[in-house]
């Protein structure tokens, strides 16, 4: 038998043995069982039967009959049609937590009683199976920002089912929600949203990037639903954006927002010492010729000493970190343009006052692995221990999946091959690399 088809197939045989030259014809039965069978005679030792049901079970029996009309017994056998699978399976559309599916009945199945089974399934789970006789579904109760899996066949009344058709689809990552200027000030100013919707079950943080125009963004997440931007511009202009993150790395929708902090006045701000100059001026004015003077002289240069001060420690809370610089908390870090070895790295950072960076905080370690570069940190092996550079022990790690595996390996990097960034550390042979530096900004 060949070329099986929906609504064919070709059956083949051979002359009995012995009789190859004996003159002979070949009755031909087939039927659905349970109905009458069709019969045909044919010289050849082929045929082909066609408009066939699809899905169908036949019984196809072949009676050697010779010239005189005597018949052999006859040999059967059984062969089933193709059960067609649906076709053009689509995705209509696709929100947080549901999706439409849709696909054509397959051809030849008009007079066929038949339904559709539709299994989904995301990594991880069991499948959830349902049926319709319908050409389209709507799947729901599925997870925001998730790819699912979902596959179809044809049914008959028998249980007999096709060929699977696979597609794949991912719900909408909601993005946050009712984003709010809450307060601002002239450095600084809070902003908050709400949770995005069915998210309750889902381990996800937010991103928050902010920028005023001509600079490059600032970037840094939070696991709250509120954030204080700290190191402001007085009077400038900002765009604020934020984003839902999960744990795979897969981001919502930006929202965002802009605002525009509070125009710094000098004279508002140290007023005391601004007083306590104009009024020492008007003063000396009055006292130029008495003895007083001169102490009166001192305590002005002491007040505009002091004015001088303030002036300073206002322009470095303006401006923490130095350009190139990045600031995180209460640190600054540079991110390299060059490769260096893992000491080499580190002799860097110290000449610019800096040393490789100590990861803390899960906060800290998503902030350094959105730098998009596989970085050195301030991690070594001294004496089959791992250790940081200020000689504390690890608290807290991040390694990759089977990591540390090289017990010849003395440095670590944070790998962008990782899909979880809380899993992104790798212990490396300290030759060549990009690295980060950390120092703490005070005033």
């Amino acid at each position: 038998m060949d070329h099986l088809e929906e609504t064919s197939f070709t059956l083949h045989w051979s002359k009995a043995e012995g009789m190859e030259k004996v003159p002979q014809r070949f009755l031909i039965s087939n039927c659905i069982p349970g109905t009458d069978p069709l019969t045909a005679v044919t010289d050849d030792c082929h045929r082909t039967f066609s408009n066939l049901q699809p899905g169908t079970e036949y019984t196809v029996s072949v009676t050697t009959v010779l010239s005189n009309g005597e018949q052999s017994e006859p040999v059967s056998t059984s062969i089933c049609t193709i059960l067609p699978a649906p076709d053009q399976l689509t995705v209509d559309s696709v929100n947080t937590t549901s999706a439409a599916v849709s696909w054509n009945q397959p051809p030849g199945l008009d007079q066929t009683q038949h339904h559709y089974q539709i299994s989904y399934r995301c990594p991880g789970t069991e499948p959830h199976i349902t049926t319709t006789f319908s050409h389209n579904i709507t799947l729901s109760d599925l997870k925001p920002g998730t790819e699912y899996s979902v596959t179809i066949c044809t049914v008959l009344e028998n249980g007999r089912q096709s060929q699977l058709v696979l597609t794949t689809l991912i719900t909408v990552l909601p993005a946050p929600d009712q984003l709010t200027v809450d307060s601002v000030d002239t450095t600084s100013a809070a902003v908050s949203w709400s949770q995005p919707p069915g998210l309750d079950q889902t381990k996800h943080h937010y991103q928050i990037s902010y920028r005023c125009p001509g600079t490059e963004p600032h970037i840094t997440t939070t696991f709250s639903h509120n954030i204080t931007l700290s190191d402001l511009k007085p009077g400038t202009e900002y765009s604020v954006t934020v984003c839902t993150v999960l744990e795979n790395g897969r981001q919502s929708q930006l929202v965002s927002t802009n605002l525009t902090t509070v125009h710094f006045q000098w004279w508002k701000r140290p007023s005391r010492v601004a007083a306590v100059c104009i009024l020492l001026a008007v003063i000396l004015g009055w006292l130029d010729s008495y003895a007083e003077r001169d102490p009166l002289q001192n305590s002005l240069n002491t007040r505009t000493t002091e004015r001088d001060q303030l002036q300073t420690r206002l322009r470095f809370y303006e401006k923490p970190c130095l350009d190139g610089w990045w600031k995180f908390g209460t640190s600054c870090y540079y991110v390299s343009s060059t490769m260096e070895t893992g000491r080499g790295g580190q002799k860097e950072c110290r000449a610019m006052g800096a040393d490789d960076v100590i990861i803390n905080s899960r906060e800290e370690q998503i902030f350094i692995n959105g730098f998009k570069k596989n970085v050195w940190i301030g991690a070594l092996k001294k004496d089959g221990f791992w250790q940081w550079v200020d000689k504390t022990q690890f608290n807290t790690t991040y390694w990759m999946e089977g990591e540390p595996n090289n017990m010849h390996d003395k440095c670590v990097e944070i790998s962008q091959t990782a899909s979880d960034p809380l899993k992104s550390w790798r212990a490396a042979p300290c030759t060549s690399n990009y690295w980060v530096c950390e120092k703490p900004f005070t005033p």
